[in-house]
Formats: structure tokens, C-alpha cells, sequence
């Protein structure tokens, strides 16, 4: 199968998983939902990162369909975005999640590290310098 195929599949992939995500919030269990607000922070502190997980959400966005157009900023953002990503879920602090939520954010993670190879180890590192 072609590298570019499977490149842009799991672009679309990372998309439906960040809206599956989402949604999944939602229909959270009340446990979880006690247990977080049982050991949550201060108010300011979770509205500024509430604010600083949405731009990173649009940036993220936008850097999908960078990354699906194989723009050259795409492949430089999405490394940032990822390192960023991964100081922020450390920020965040202790935290419950749902098996559904759990699975979902697992396999968002591995996702993410299979785009990470295609840029870096993979020929569709060529397709990003034209």
C-alpha cells in the first residue's frame, strides 16, 4: 500500500480519535466525576489551562490538516505541538478517567507516535521538503 495513503489515514485517524475523545468526556461515570472534582485544584488554575488546552486544540487542528496537505511547517509544528502536549498532560496533575476515555487516550498516544515515525523515519519525510 502506498506510504501516502496510509500517512493521510492516520491523519484522519488522529482527528476522529480527538472528536471520539470528546464526546467520551461527556458520558463520563459519577465517580470519576467525584473523584476529580474531590481533588481538583484551585478555580484559576483550571481556567487557565482550560484556556491553554483550547488554543492547543485549534493548533493541533490546524497542524492536522498542515500535516494531511504535507506542508513543510506541518512537520516542524507537529513535533513542537507533541512535546508540548506532553508537558501539559504533565501539568495537569492526578486525574481519572473512564476504561473508554483510558483506551482512547492510549491509542491516541500510540497514534501520535506513528505519525512521529512516518516524519522522521520513513520516505514521507521527502514529500514534506518539496
Amino acid at each position: 500500500m502506498n506510504l501516502k495513503i496510509i500517512f493521510k489515514r492516520l491523519i484522519l485517524l488522529d482527528l476522529s480519535l480527538i472528536i471520539l475523545i470528546f464526546i467520551s468526556a461527556f458520558f463520563e461515570s459519577e465517580i470519576v466525576i467525584a473523584f476529580n472534582e474531590g481533588i481538583s485544584q484551585s478555580n484559576d488554575m483550571n481556567d487557565m489551562l482550560g484556556v491553554i488546552a483550547l488554543v492547543f486544540l485549534v493548533l493541533y487542528l490546524v497542524n492536522l490538516y498542515l500535516l494531511y496537505k504535507f506542508k513543510n511547517i506541518g512537520k516542524q509544528m507537529y513535533l513542537f505541538l507533541f512535546i508540548l502536549g506532553s508537558i501539559f498532560a504533565l501539568l495537569m496533575g492526578i486525574g481519572a478517567y473512564d476504561p473508554i476515555s483510558y483506551l482512547l487516550d492510549g491509542l491516541g498516544w500510540a497514534n501520535s507516535g506513528a505519525i512521529l515515525v512516518f516524519l522522521y523515519f520513513t520516505p514521507i519525510k521527502k514529500e514534506f521538503e518539496k
